[in-house]
């Protein structure tokens, strides 16, 4: 069973056996990073299954939406990633409704979820097919260039 679960600083989290791709990491991130960063605004996660860490991500409410154009009504999830192991297994489809249900509970203004995936990263297609829309925007981010992905989930306020 897939789960996800908040990262809180007493929390212990191995990766010891956490395997992921240098050219992954160069999209997502590094996942001890992804789960280390100290600021308001920001979320991290891990994902499990059963007692194993297969996932990180987190979700970021600060200067991003700005970068992105994104409004205050919306959350960024960051730095998702998927131990290489289980990759290929449909982790993603199971954890995105998860995450979905996390944001309507804890973040009650939220009505959509950004991100950013890089043009080459395969993972833009496994978004689109998840129902995340791509926003036709790019974003360069050193020697990347981004497309900027939107999925709602809850109603847009009037």
């Amino acid at each position: 069973m897939i789960t996800i679960e908040q990262v809180k600083e007493d929390t212990s989290i191995s990766l010891e056996q956490y395997v992921l791709p240098a050219k992954q990491m160069f999209f997502s991130g590094h996942p001890r990073y992804i789960l280390s960063v100290q600021k308001a605004d920001y979320d991290a996660f891990i994902i499990k299954k059963d007692d194993e860490v297969i996932g990180v991500f987190a979700l970021d409410r600060g200067d991003i939406l700005n970068k992105i154009d994104a409004p205050s009504t919306a959350v960024y999830l960051r730095g998702l990633s998927i131990d290489y192991k289980y990759q290929g297994r449909g982790v993603l489809k199971e954890v995105l409704p998860l995450i979905e249900a996390y944001i309507k509970t804890n973040y009650a203004d939220v009505w959509a979820i950004y991100l950013m995936v890089n043009v080459r990263n395969d993972a833009y297609y496994a978004f689109i097919k998840c129902g995340f829309i791509d926003q036709k925007m790019m974003v360069r981010q050193g020697l990347s260039r981004l497309k900027i992905l939107k999925k709602i989930i809850n109603n847009v306020p009037d």
